[in-house]
């Protein structure tokens, strides 16, 4: 069992012992991604399993700029407050019962959602839009014939297979090691920055950006997913993450400017984007270099000021916070539920994204609430079984 360090006693926990930054910051970061697939779904950059090119020329490149702006960092957010939250859950119930508890909270989700949810919807999809089969058994069995297997998809749980992937490692580690490190801060971020960079630049010789893997599992962006899961377990390890140092937050700021105006000049003096993308280019290296600096700098600059900014939920608000996990698994069906009903109503594009996008958010809350425990539940530690 890791030893119980004094960062969790630090201000800010929340009498349930929940961090209100952390799960605001969880809540507004699912609430983009709903928007954001909407956004796709109607045409905007990026791949959706239905999509429909019917948005304005001004909403589409502003939603474009938007969801470009965003990807260098969200996943990273997204995996970072994953690793805080991971440590203090081992310092609580022990690495053993907390890698299987994450088995069952999110291995089952991805698995039904390739098996069933994903060949569901392109099933709906095609009778819907397409006029095909209308044999949901056939449609099945095409999907599962021959080499179509290798093409199985997760659509946007693909996130959480790779959670799944990162907890299962830092789990193994910590029960192989479980005495903390002991790292400043500084060494942690540099250290982190330069193995995302020359990582992502490794990955990407590979698999480039929006290249398609079984499961679509996005490799591209592996080293930004587990090395900011990585950093955020350390850093709540050493209670560093709870309150990032004012002189921290200078450097971060200076390096964001310096890294936004590097990657200015290279878009300037490229002959074009697509080298960015991957491959043995000044361009992709640039970009690899830019997304180390980026993803992490901004990462822990939005934390921070979550942590000094967003106050204490209510009770409701902490109950959609708890919901958020149950919105990411349940949108896939709701948008394509949402966006097919509105095909008939014969709105304007940028109207049937305003309603996507609403009613999205809303019905994959509501859906979040009204989901198994085993999905919005935490793990709950031994001691609290004795009454006092």
């Amino acid at each position: 069992m890791l030893a119980r360090g004094p960062q969790l006693d630090s201000a800010g926990i929340g009498a349930s012992g929940r961090l209100p930054h952390l799960d605001a910051l969880k809540t507004v970061l699912t609430v983009a991604v709903i928007i954001a697939h909407a956004a796709m779904t109607y045409g905007a950059v990026g791949t959706w399993i239905y999509e429909e090119d019917v948005l304005s020329g001004v909403l589409g490149a502003a939603l474009g700029a938007l969801i470009v702006g965003g990807a260098p960092f969200t996943l990273g957010l997204f995996f970072l407050i994953a690793g805080m939250l991971t440590t203090r859950s081992l310092l609580r119930v022990g690495p053993g019962r907390f890698l299987r508890s994450r088995v069952v909270r999110l291995g089952i989700p991805v698995v039904v959602y390739a098996l069933v949810v994903w060949p569901a919807l392109h099933w709906v999809i095609d009778l819907v839009v397409e006029d095909g089969p209308r044999s949901p058994i056939a449609s099945y069995r095409d999907q599962f014939a021959g080499s179509a297997w290798q093409h199985l998809g997760t659509g946007p749980m693909w996130f959480v297979a790779i959670l799944l992937i990162a907890t299962a490692g830092w789990c193994l580690w910590r029960m192989a090691r479980p005495d903390p490190w002991s790292r400043a801060a500084p060494t942690v971020i540099w250290r982190a920055v330069a193995t995302m960079s020359l990582a992502t630049f490794v990955i990407r010789l590979q698999f480039p950006i929006d290249s398609a893997q079984f499961l679509d599992l996005h490799v591209w962006l592996w080293p930004q997913a587990f090395v900011l899961f990585v950093v955020g377990a350390l850093g709540a390890e050493q209670g560093w993450l709870f309150v990032i140092p004012v002189d921290m937050r200078r450097r971060l700021r200076l390096s964001l400017v310096i890294a936004g105006a590097t990657l200015g000049a290279f878009v300037v003096f490229s002959d074009g984007v697509d080298r960015f993308a991957g491959g043995w280019h000044w361009q992709a290296a640039g970009f690899a270099a830019f997304e180390g600096v980026w993803s992490i700098g901004v990462s822990l600059l939005v934390l921070d000021w979550a942590r000094r900014h967003v106050p204490r939920m209510s009770f409701v608000m902490s109950q959609i916070a708890r919901a958020s996990y149950g919105a990411f698994v349940a949108q896939g069906p709701v948008l394509v539920a949402i966006a097919l009903a509105l095909r008939s109503a014969g709105l304007p594009g940028d109207v049937d994204f305003v309603v996507l996008a609403t009613l999205g958010v809303v019905v994959s809350f509501m859906v979040g609430l009204g989901l198994p425990t085993s999905v919005n539940r935490r793990v709950r530690p031994r001691t609290l079984r004795r009454r006092r």
